[in-house]
Formats: C-alpha cells, structure tokens, sequence
C-alpha cells in the first residue's frame, strides 16, 4: 500500500501480461530444442553416426524465428500505436492512470 490508497491492481495486471509474454516467447524458442532432443535420442538409437550439430543448429534458427513471429504477433494484437501521440501517466481522483497512446 502507499499512499495513493493501496491502488496497486492496475500495474500487477500490466506486470502480469509481462510475465504472460515472455513465458510464450521461451516456450516459443524452447519448442524447437526439445523437438530436436526428443528427435535426437530417437534417430541415436537407430543411427548414432549421423551428425548432431546441424539438427541443433536448425533448432535454434527455427526457435529465433519463432520468437520474432511471437514478438510481432503480439506487436500487433496490441492498439499501442506509433504514431499516436503518447499521453504519459497521470494522476486524477487519487489513482494515477497509466500512460497510454492516442
């Protein structure tokens, strides 16, 4: 609580949607090495000669793609808009109303 009257739930909300969006970018990067794991172990047991390095190599690259397809899908789900004019937070009736664009 602070002075403002303990109005907190306004930001825990925009902290929360954070979290939200970078455990979907990690699982969004991590989905590939794990494919690529599982894929791993399967094809060692059937063929333990085959060069490993490319397939991690590919997942990672596919993992990058996927992150910045996830950034710019959310980029876009969002109405936070460049060219807007940015009106900065801004304290009225005792709760202070978070910056926004217009």
């Amino acid at each position: 609580m602070g002075r403002n009257g303990g109005h907190v739930a306004s930001f825990r909300q925009a902290d929360g949607e954070m979290i939200r969006v970078i455990l979907v970018n990690l699982l969004l990067f991590l989905s590939p090495f794990i494919a690529g794991y599982v894929w791993n172990k399967y094809i060692q047991k059937r063929h333990p000669d085959l060069p490993v390095q490319r397939r991690w190599a590919m997942s990672a690259a596919i993992g990058a793609l996927l992150v910045i397809a996830g950034l710019l899908v959310w980029r876009m789900a969002y109405e936070n808009s460049p060219q807007g004019s940015y009106v900065p937070p801004q304290f009225k009736d005792g709760e202070v109303v978070p910056g926004r664009f217009e």
